[in-house]
């Protein structure tokens, strides 16, 4: 007898828990309007306003497996809600915190960030600023997934000692190395300062 009870418990307790869950994934939502949140996903960190799909203060962290840290900010952002791992940012700021200690910041107007791989395509007015370098474009691509970055499109690199007016600059971020190239197999210019 004992166990007959235990076991209508059970199945009650079962029942009653999974009409919740139903309950809560398929009728249950919520309007929020202007509050304020701090959400911990995995090793990301977002600062958000909500309003629709309008996010405002916008920060994401990140690291990789190599120790680099990825630290990107920008006043709102919009997101679809088919896409919502991919935020369309406005007024961006950017830093890559390599583990050698030295730091490459981004800015641009405007950025495309996937929150699933931190990918970043950064557009509109993008400057790059890596220790004595300085590179504007009108497009930086950050993959993360490849430890690469890409810089092309009205490209203009500069440090102390030249100029270099390109179509395309791509980074190893793991090695640092770079390729500078053209689309049309023509020569870079290079102006010595």
């Amino acid at each position: 007898m004992n166990y007959k009870i235990l076991s209508q418990i059970f199945l009650i307790s079962l029942a009653l828990m999974l009409s919740a869950v139903f309950y809560f994934k398929y009728f249950y939502k919520t309007n929020i309007k202007n509050s304020s949140e701090k959400i911990i996903s995995g090793n990301e960190v977002v600062s958000k306003e909500s309003d629709g799909n309008i996010i405002k203060d916008i920060l994401y962290e990140s690291y990789d497996e190599n120790g680099n840290i990825y630290v990107i900010k920008s006043d709102y952002g919009t997101f679809e809600d088919k896409k919502k791992n991919e935020i369309l940012m406005n007024n961006v700021v950017a830093e890559i915190k390599l583990q050698n200690g030295t730091v490459i910041y981004l800015t641009s107007n405007s950025a495309k960030y996937n929150s699933t791989n931190n990918n970043t395509n950064f557009y509109n007015s993008v400057e790059l600023n890596y220790l004595e370098h300085k590179v504007n474009s009108d497009n930086i691509d950050v993959f993360f997934d490849t430890s690469k970055l890409e810089a092309y499109s009205n490209l203009v690199y500069r440090n102390s000692q030249i100029n270099l007016i390109a179509d395309k600059v791509e980074i190893d971020l793991l090695t640092q190395n770079s390729k500078v190239s053209m689309f049309d197999n023509s020569q870079v210019k290079i102006i010595k300062n």
